[in-house]
């Protein structure tokens, strides 16, 4: 009998230690560290601070929280806010409360503009039964209590989500014949009905009244670019900002809780009307302001991410007239353009456009512009070192090359006076096929560089250009 009561003592021990041992890293995670926005928005990632020089700190972004605590008691005055803890998602920061996926979407509005404001549905929310899930049932503890390890910068960062589609559904399982691209295109990228953005934010009344002011949130479409985590085809959406005549912009990777059973068809990526305005104009012009009635416009259905696209990807920028102690309102039409279609600043991070064989392969025609030559895009008969994009560049930029077959490969970087400057790869073996690489000239001095690539019996030097 002593021995029974000992071993239940152990696995309630043992039970409440795992509970304890999951949010042992709470302070590591971003939920409780809020590094995420100013990853994205500080200078030292060239973020939107560059151009307003306002820190993080004096816009109040790192104290954003839902209206009421997990208990549903208001903030307010007699109970301000203090900080991020266990009570942001658990009722009486009591762990073992029955959570709400009602506080989630207090904090994330982007799937709770998907779900409450625009009305998508999702399979696995919209099942019935027992097959509903809800948000913990995806994400793991890692996921909302943070790494082991140190951490993260965003959420987008290895480890930083461990949710994703082969967690649950076997790609080798996939409709026989229904998959023609072999696993090179995430199942997102065919499964999601849109993706969203909140249109141009207006920085001025988030500086001045902390009053987060956008045009109106934008769906109906999903932009399409690699994703550095797989290197897969993934959906990629933005956020677009505006600040004293600046305009900014920053694209990343983007799950959107859309998903379909049904997939998308060859026709609606392969010549789909945006190549064919490319292949026509060189452009994408994907949001249009139209000042005589104060709307927005935006390209629908499927945009694939150009090669190119610090060239060819337009959007025009706008501005709110009226006044910034307004309250938000979708209905309020006191916006104007700033006169740009193109962005004073931009960031990638975690993903990387289309390859120029990718375009090729999905209609593009490249030799419309200076981004390559469909000879070498389309055959893999000889070694070719293309020219780097985006070029110019800040900081950095993907440099691609194509060997016909596996070799030992070298290539460095020199400055205009022929001194070696970087060796990005050394004699290191690469199987054949399209390769790319990135570049980063952080530290670097502006100027005309020259890149190399050495390789059995073949050498091809290009030109590029760091502009700060």
């Amino acid at each position: 009998m002593h021995q029974v009561k000992l071993l239940l003592i152990l696995i309630v021990l043992m039970a409440f230690s795992s509970s304890l041992f999951a949010q042992g890293n709470f302070n590591n995670s971003l939920h409780f560290t809020r590094n995420g926005k100013n990853y994205w928005y500080g200078s030292v990632n060239n973020g939107f601070e560059s151009f307003t020089q306002v820190p993080i700190s004096e816009i109040g972004c790192t104290e954003c929280h839902g209206p009421t605590d997990a208990a549903g008691n208001a903030y307010n005055e007699q109970n301000p806010y203090s900080g991020p803890g266990c009570g942001d998602c658990h009722p009486n920061s009591n762990p073992q409360a029955e959570l709400s996926e009602a506080q989630c979407l207090g904090c994330h509005s982007r799937q709770n503009t998907e779900k409450a404001t625009l009305k998508y549905s999702d399979v696995h929310t919209d099942a019935e039964g027992d097959t509903v899930l809800v948000c913990w049932d995806c994400h793991t503890s890692n996921d909302m209590h943070g790494p082991s390890g140190d951490a993260l910068n965003s959420m987008l960062e290895p480890g930083g989500i461990e949710a994703d589609c082969e967690n649950c559904h076997d790609p080798a399982e996939h409709p026989a014949g229904k998959d023609p691209h072999g696993g090179k295109l995430h199942c997102t990228t065919c499964h999601t009905q849109t993706v969203i953005a909140c249109y141009n934010c207006h920085f001025e009344s988030q500086v001045q009244t902390k009053i987060k002011r956008h045009k109106q949130p934008i769906h109906d479409y999903v932009i399409l670019a690699n994703r550095d985590k797989d290197n897969k085809v993934y959906t990629m959406t933005f956020q677009s900002l505006t600040n004293a005549g600046d305009a900014f912009v920053a694209f990343a990777p983007f799950y959107s809780h859309t998903i379909t059973d049904a997939g998308r068809g060859c026709a609606d990526c392969h010549n789909n009307s945006v190549v064919t305005e490319y292949n026509s104009t060189g452009e994408i012009k994907f949001a249009t302001w139209n000042s005589e009635d104060s709307t927005l416009s935006w390209k629908k259905g499927v945009v694939p991410m150009p090669a190119d696209y610090t060239r060819s990807f337009k959007m025009d920028f706008i501005t709110y007239t009226g006044d910034v102690n307004n309250p938000m309102s979708g209905a309020d039409k006191r916006w104007e353009s700033i006169g740009k279609d193109t962005w004073d600043g931009h960031q990638m991070f975690f993903a990387t456009p289309l390859t120029k064989i990718q375009m090729v392969k999905i209609g593009f025609d490249t030799t419309l512009t200076a981004i390559g030559d469909r000879e070498n895009l389309e055959v893999l008969s000889k070694y070719s070192l293309l020219q780097n994009y985006p070029n110019p560049f800040n900081p950095s930029t993907t440099i691609e090359f194509m060997i016909p077959k596996s070799a030992e490969i070298t290539i460095k970087v020199f400055d205009v006076a022929g001194a070696e400057v970087r060796t990005i790869v050394a004699g290191e073996q690469y199987a054949a096929g399209n390769h790319q690489l990135t570049f980063d000239a952080s530290g670097f001095a502006s100027g005309i560089y020259f890149y190399k690539l050495d390789a059995p019996g073949f050498t091809q030097t290009r030109k590029m250009f760091l502009l700060r």
